[in-house]
């Protein structure tokens, strides 16, 4: 416990030499956190005198915000073995003011924290009636922050994991079995609205995809990520809709990123054996091929079939 409250005090100054660099800084607080991971008592002590001097307001100085981000990043690792009240009391709401839009470039490094914390205690499955009454709330805040403030990257590993907190097994499936189609249909409903001119980067160290996306192309992709997440039954309704949100893409060249990538999540292992099976008999006998290659309208329609035999029959 010493040693951790030691370098937060020294956050300050780590931060700016970047702790991922610094392999013994690394080493001496993964040690302390995963020593502390094993006594919840002591895990619940320490973050009690961690904790921001205000709770669920953001501090205007920087010293302040500096040692809330430290506050943040400690506290992720504890989410597992923290009761529901002390996830709600200290973690939620020291992340809570940090979620919104985040109109100052400095204050980047807290509102991922922020999210990833939000995101962590409401995985936790002790934590069901946290996540109930905090997930709608969150999502809307998602979305709104989304392209502006949050990278496509961030925003596709955020919504991934929305969708698997609320799919079986997780137990807030069983009282909202709706809530993951619910998350679906909000991305699918904004992607025929979406902007189609490539997002601008937001990333500090270069983890944003190698390739710029549209908003339109990110919630595409998005949506395609969390596929894998889906029961049976679900997964076997949205496969046809993201062929669809595919085909809407308006820029060619991310229509194929779009298509190479739901491909990419039928094929490659991300799915167990069942949902690849589905998916395979969808692709293969389900004119999943065609709707992705053609579009939903001209399967149905019966044009690209004869479009195909015309082909076909011309010298």
């Amino acid at each position: 416990m010493e040693m951790l409250k030691i370098l937060r005090n020294l956050y300050f100054i780590s931060s700016h030499l970047g702790t991922d660099t610094l392999s013994q800084y690394s080493f001496v607080y993964l040690t302390a956190v995963d020593i502390i991971s094993q006594y919840p008592m002591f895990a619940e002590a320490l973050l009690s005198q961690l904790r921001p001097t205000e709770i669920g307001v953001m501090p205007q100085h920087p010293l302040d915000r500096c040692l809330d981000i430290y506050f943040l990043n400690t506290a992720e690792h504890f989410t597992t073995i923290l009761n529901t009240k002390i996830a709600d009391d200290l973690l939620a709401s020291a992340a809570w003011p940090y979620l919104g839009t985040n109109d100052e470039r400095n204050s980047l490094e807290a509102f991922e924290a922020a999210h990833s914390v939000m995101l962590a205690v409401m995985a936790a499955p002790h934590n069901i009636d946290l996540a109930a009454s905090r997930i709608e709330t969150y999502t809307e805040m998602l979305f709104e922050v989304f392209p502006r403030s949050l990278s496509p990257r961030q925003f596709r590993l955020a919504f991934t994991q929305l969708v698997r907190i609320t799919s079986p097994p997780s137990l807030i499936s069983a009282q909202r079995p709706l809530l993951p189609s619910t998350l679906l249909e909000i991305i699918s409903f904004r992607v025929e609205s979406a902007s189609s001119q490539p997002l601008a980067s937001l990333s500090r160290n270069g983890e944003d995809d190698a390739q710029p996306v549209s908003e339109q192309a990110a919630l595409v992709l998005a949506l395609i990520h969390s596929l894998p997440c889906l029961q049976l039954e679900a997964l076997e309704d949205w496969l046809p809709v993201a062929a669809r949100l595919c085909y809407l893409v308006q820029d060619p060249v991310l229509r194929h990123v779009c298509n190479h990538r739901l491909w990419d999540v039928m094929s490659n292992g991300e799915m167990d054996l069942d949902r690849a099976a589905l998916c395979a008999n969808w692709w293969n006998t389900g004119r999943g091929r065609e709707m992705v290659l053609y579009g939903e309208e001209k399967v149905i329609s019966g044009s690209m079939i004869n479009h195909s035999m015309d082909e076909a029959g011309s010298p």
